[in-house]
């Protein structure tokens, strides 16, 4: 069984210990599932010897550990880091050194499944028990189920690293992984702000007349302003179905499919916000948002674009990876971008490794049959 860290002296002592290991396997489990506002519950450390659990709950002063994730003389490994990153860092400051993360090393070299639990079974035979995948990790005490599906994530992590670590060597492939690992290390909290016309992405709003609309908005807008203020997901507030089911109900007891907890708790407000929405009628034809993006792109740069994007999609079938390994569309903008369309100009662009291995074919179609007009 892992050990489970919740006091300050365990921490300091491990942490110490830690700063002598050449590497750790990390990983966080959070709240998402159930918190407006998603917070690191759990961190779970593998060394090459033991499974460690860090009650990131607890109040203790996490210091010594963010100053050993951001040693870069030590290799932290994680799998798909990079929602992990971020959430370290927006709530802790921490910050890794040196990541090296498994799936970034599978994605760069074609190696199928993607997922963790993919990838260890397909390397070693091992099956994770994903049981505990969507439980709440922020109660406490934590369940004896809890603590071993946690421990199970890093406890391989390490060796499915060295693994593909050897693969991607014999492929001179680690370059090109370092240089996305060091891109996801410093990826940053970037908040997602609510859509108030979210509601026309449910497949019911597609078919819903103008008045029914409106009270969806109506119910929408409460809902974000409950899950908000409770900091509860939203869909834990009442789903999507519910919503629905309350536009489809005119009168009489609870309507079917929204819950009665939820029903005995809101019962009155819900009505008031639907009368209100009713009696401002329906809502306009919705107007699509133009985009802020600054001056349009122009049709050269477009057309550029445009065949890189084809350029991309033969490379990324010929290396047999997915389309982003090759080139993501935010760097093909900006290659369709340059002017003059050289070299030298393209290497300031492109990484090292990209130019050596692509430079050439993305230079030939830039220069295609018309690259300065506009295709027709």
């Amino acid at each position: 069984m892992p050990l489970l860290i919740d006091t300050q002296a365990e921490l300091d002592r491990h942490a110490e210990a830690w700063r002598e290991a050449p590497a750790l396997a990390v990983d966080t489990e959070t709240d998402a599932f159930f918190a407006y506002r998603p917070r690191v519950c759990l961190v779970q450390v593998s060394t090459r010897d033991a499974d460690f659990l860090i009650d990131t709950l607890a109040d203790l002063d996490f210091t010594a550990f963010g100053e050993v994730l951001a040693d870069p003389a030590r290799e932290t490994v994680l799998h798909a880091a990079e929602n992990d990153v971020i959430l370290m860092n927006h709530q802790f400051g921490w910050r890794i050194g040196t990541l090296f993360d498994t799936q970034v090393a599978s994605f760069v070299l074609g190696i199928k499944p993607y997922s963790l639990a993919g990838a260890l079974e397909s390397h070693f035979d091992v099956k994770l028990d994903k049981s505990q995948q969507r439980s709440d990790w922020s109660k406490r005490p934590l369940s004896s189920e809890q603590i071993r599906y946690a421990a199970l994530d890093t406890h391989h992590l390490l060796a499915l690293a060295d693994d593909l670590k050897g693969r991607a060597e014999e492929a001179g492939r680690m370059e090109e992984i370092a240089a996305e690992c060091a891109r996801i290390a410093t990826r940053e909290w970037e908040p997602i702000p609510f859509d108030p016309d979210g509601f026309y992405r449910m497949a019911a709003a597609k078919t819903m007349k103008p008045k029914d609309l409106s009270v969806l908005r109506a119910l929408f807008l409460f809902r974000e302003a409950e899950a908000e203020r409770r900091n509860r997901a939203p869909y834990r507030v009442i789903g999507d179905h519910g919503l629905v089911a309350l536009v489809n109900w005119r009168s009489g007891p609870r309507p079917k499919g929204v819950p009665e907890r939820f029903w005995q708790r809101y019962e009155p407000r819900v009505r008031r916000a639907m009368d209100a929405a009713r009696k401002e009628g329906p809502l306009p034809p919705r107007q699509r948002k133009r985009r802020q993006d600054g001056e349009p792109t122009p049709p050269a740069v477009k057309a550029r674009f445009e065949r890189l994007r084809k350029w991309r999609a033969q490379a990324a079938e010929e290396r047999g990876v997915e389309s982003f390994v090759v080139a993501r569309n935010e760097l093909l903008m900006r290659v369709a971008q340059i002017e003059p369309i050289a070299a030298e100009t393209l290497a300031q662009t492109l990484e090292p490794y990209r130019m050596r291995e692509y430079g050439e074919a993305m230079l030939a179609a830039l220069r295609g049959a018309g690259a300065d007009k506009p295709e027709t």
